[in-house]
């Protein structure tokens, strides 16, 4: 699987005109999302996120390089940067519970804590494979760690939308976009996992063709939502909500010293 992995990659980076126009139209669509994140301050607003863009951005452009100039390094290069690219995007779905759950901090904080304990199970896992056989392969291991983190976000996307669903919090258009360009992706990328572990070099090409074009549907679904900064939702205000213990308390207080006025008023006369 490893090799079918690699292989893939490097039939996609190789090839001529149809692979070549992918990969300028992907890498000039990340370059453009970034961009436009900085004209909008939106890159403030979600700094994991573009970072994350614009580590795929750079990533594309030096595998790029090495593998016409440095082929001899692209194998070590290409499993580096993607057990960085593993990493970052972790970082994505914290960012998207933050600001998701925001009206709940309570929540997100458990969804969060709960959030970091599968992905260092995952990891764990990974890494227990790696060593169990005496000897370090960095190949095995970051597939392995990949395999495992990518189905925790799948997961984690779907306890996301569940949460969200029961606590009927509004996504605005920005958060909505990452969050469905993000899931696409994990959804596209354990496909691609699951395809390449079947034989066939055919297919496989083919399918790396694919994964491409449905990485480009996810960076134009990121520009059209990201185009301009949208404010999340409030939640509608509830009557049937508890006032807080310190309006409570204001009340009481107010009450109070109305009633020592009114006391004081009566003794006078």
């Amino acid at each position: 699987m490893l090799a079918s992995r690699l292989n893939a990659v490097i039939l996609a980076e190789s090839s001529p005109v149809p692979a070549h126009v992918l990969w300028i139209a992907t890498i000039s669509l990340e370059l453009f999302v970034v961009a436009r994140g900085i004209r909008t301050k939106l890159f403030a607003k979600f700094p994991v996120f573009y970072t994350y863009v614009l580590f795929v951005f750079l990533q594309s452009v030096v595998r790029f390089a090495v593998y016409h100039w440095h082929p001899q390094r692209y194998r070590d290069l290409y499993w580096l940067t993607e057990f960085v690219g593993v990493v970052v995007g972790c970082g994505v779905l914290f960012e998207v519970y933050r600001a998701g759950l925001a009206p709940y901090p309570g929540t997100a904080r458990l969804a969060r804590n709960v959030l970091a304990l599968v992905f260092a199970f995952a990891a764990g896992k990974a890494l227990a494979g790696a060593l169990r056989g005496g000897l370090w392969f960095p190949s095995r291991t970051t597939a392995e760690l990949e395999r495992n983190l990518r189905a925790a976000q799948a997961f984690a996307i779907l306890g996301l939308v569940i949460l969200l669903l029961a606590y009927s919090i509004p996504l605005g258009r920005n958060l909505r976009g990452i969050l469905v360009g993000y899931g696409l992706f994990i959804a596209s990328d354990l496909a691609n996992l699951a395809m390449l572990a079947s034989p066939g070099r055919e297919l496989q090409g083919l399918w790396s063709y694919s994964q491409q074009i449905f990485y480009l549907v996810v960076l134009c679904i990121w520009a059209v939502s990201l185009w301009t900064p949208s404010p999340q939702p409030r939640l509608a205000s509830s009557p049937a909500v508890a006032p807080s213990y310190k309006e409570v308390e204001r009340k009481t207080r107010d009450r109070l010293k109305h009633i020592r006025i009114f006391s004081g008023t009566k003794k006078d006369r």
